[in-house]
Parts: C-alpha cells; sequence; structure tokens
C-alpha cells in the first residue's frame, strides 16, 4: 500500500472510475494483421513451403541470391530509364544503359547482392539494352505510374502488391510485370502450373488496382524480358484480358483461394511444419540451400531426374 496521499487518491479515483465503467482500463490486445505479397510470399510458399518456411521464418538467407540479384537490377534499371525519360525526353542509348547499369549494380553490392558471374552480367545488360530499343518512346510515354504500390486490408491480412507499370495504350489502361525470365514451357506440367501462378499474381494486381479505382485494368502483361535474347518478341508478351467476365470471376475466385494459402502459411508457422510441394521444378531443387537433407530432393536424385 503506498503512503504518499496524492498516489492514494489518484489510484481510489481510478478505481471508482473503473467500477463505473464496468470494464477494465487494459482491454485484450487486438490481434496485429500480417502483411502478404503475392510474390514474397503466395509464389513462394506455392513453389516449395518448406524452402519458404526456411528463408522467411527461420532466418536463412540465400548463398546464391542470382535469380534475386537478375530480376532485382532489371526493375531497378527500368524504373531509372523512365526517370531518365521524363527528364530528358529520349531513350536511353546503350552507352547510356551500360553506364547506369554499372551505378545500380554497385549500389547492389553495397547491399550485399552482386552477380554471381559475367555471363550473367552480360546477358542482363542485352536484355535491357534491346528491351529499350524494342519498345522504346512509345512505351516510356505511357507510362502513368512505375512501381504502383497498392495495399488492401482483408479479414485476418493485409494484402500489399507493387505494379511494376501502369500504363495506357489509346484509351484502355493495362498493368505490366517485368519477368527477368523466358516464358515458362507450356508444354509441361511444371511449366503451365509456373504460368498459372504468374497469371494469379497479375489477379491480385488486378483485384488491388479495382479496389483502388473501382474499375479492372483493361488489361495486364507479363512481360518474360528474356524471350528478346531468342528474338521472340511475340512470346516476350502474355496478356490477360481483364474485360472478360470469367476472366474477373476468376480473380474473385482466386483472391479466396489466396485467404486459404494465408491460413495455411500461419498455421505452418504456429507448428513450425513447412510442408513438401507435391511438384516441383528441378532447377529450384537443384539450386536450394535445404537440398542435401529435404526427402523431395533425395527422391528426384534416386529416380535420376536430376
Amino acid at each position: 500500500m503506498t503512503k504518499d496521499p496524492k498516489i492514494k487518491r489518484l489510484l481510489d479515483g481510478l478505481s471508482e472510475f473503473v467500477r463505473e465503467r464496468e470494464v477494465p482500463l487494459t482491454q485484450k490486445e487486438k490481434r496485429i494483421k500480417n502483411r502478404y505479397t503475392i510474390t514474397g510470399d503466395i509464389i513462394s510458399y506455392s513453389i516449395c513451403p518448406r524452402q519458404y518456411g526456411f528463408y522467411k521464418f527461420l532466418g536463412y538467407a540465400p548463398s546464391n541470391p542470382t535469380q534475386e540479384w537478375y530480376g532485382s537490377i532489371i526493375h531497378r534499371f527500368l524504373k531509372r530509364a523512365h526517370l531518365f525519360f521524363l527528364k530528358t525526353g529520349r531513350v536511353v542509348n546503350d552507352e547510356e544503359i551500360e553506364r547506369i547499369f554499372y551505378l545500380i549494380e554497385k549500389s547492389m553490392e553495397a547491399e550485399g547482392v552482386k552477380a554471381t558471374n559475367k555471363k550473367v552480367k552480360e546477358s542482363a545488360i542485352k536484355v535491357l539494352q534491346k528491351f529499350c530499343s524494342i519498345e522504346g518512346e512509345e512505351f516510356f510515354k505511357s507510362i502513368i505510374e512505375a512501381e504502383l504500390r497498392l495495399i488492401k486490408e482483408l479479414d485476418n491480412f493485409i494484402l500489399y502488391g507493387i505494379i511494376d507499370v501502369l500504363r495506357t495504350e489509346g484509351e484502355k489502361i493495362e498493368i505490366w510485370d517485368y519477368k527477368g525470365m523466358e516464358k515458362p514451357d507450356e508444354t509441361t506440367p511444371y511449366g503451365r502450373e509456373k504460368l498459372n501462378r504468374y497469371k494469379k499474381q497479375m489477379y491480385v494486381y488486378g483485384f488491388l488496382s479495382k479496389e483502388k479505382t473501382g474499375t479492372f485494368p483493361d488489361k495486364a502483361v507479363l512481360y518474360f524480358m528474356n524471350e528478346l535474347l531468342k528474338g521472340n518478341l511475340e512470346k516476350a508478351h502474355f496478356i490477360i484480358d481483364f474485360r472478360k467476365e470469367e476472366i474477373q470471376n476468376e480473380v474473385e475466385n482466386f483472391i479466396e483461394e489466396f485467404k486459404k494459402i494465408v491460413e495455411e502459411i500461419e498455421e505452418s508457422q504456429k507448428t513450425n511444419n513447412w510442408r513438401l510441394p507435391k511438384n516441383i521444378d528441378k532447377n529450384t531443387c537443384k539450386q536450394c540451400d535445404f537440398r542435401w537433407d529435404c526427402p523431395k530432393f533425395l527422391s528426384l536424385k534416386e529416380e535420376q531426374v536430376i
């Protein structure tokens, strides 16, 4: 019991206030909603829950983040190329591409992210030179916004996404996403599954865009950059037409699927039980840091698949 009369009067007053309100001053703390992204969480978890759990929640970092470097430098460069166009009114030339690329590369090295070999670096420069040459002024001047961040609070979590490019095509609105890879091979089951994951990524972006503006964009474009190295411009573009009613229905259905995947992730986090995928690309397994004690990898090795 405190002997200070001032403190005693204060405590007595608070006790009387609580009795009158008939509720405690401190309420049960509300659950803080987690934030989930389609690429960093849903797609990563769908590819391999075990790998996702190790990287996301158990604190491991990739020992050979080549794909991370490649995708990141392409995205960073194209944002800089757009800013260059806004400032100068023209598209960067090949020499300027190499100079800007070098500056971004040095910045990424300071962050601890670097290319594993010279060949990967040369490939990225060549892809960017081809993109700027092919898409050119018409593309850059049509950009409304680059790296548009969208967020939506749902029942149990927060949905977050970054659209690479929001642009106009005549009177139509398009959302674009750059992929630093070739288009997945639709003749194989895993290729179709991989492409389907990227389609669902654009479904989420379409949904977030609709929540912000009230309407879906007219279409989404997945741009598979490495197809440019083979001269496959048509194959580089994968189009999703949001004006089709069946696509809009698929979007709504996937948002429900998204919620279920989030529930799976949070249950796995509680139990620290990260399951193995039913199917997986052999290259994902070959590059995985956790393959040597992974039953999936060992079974594929026994079958001489890898």
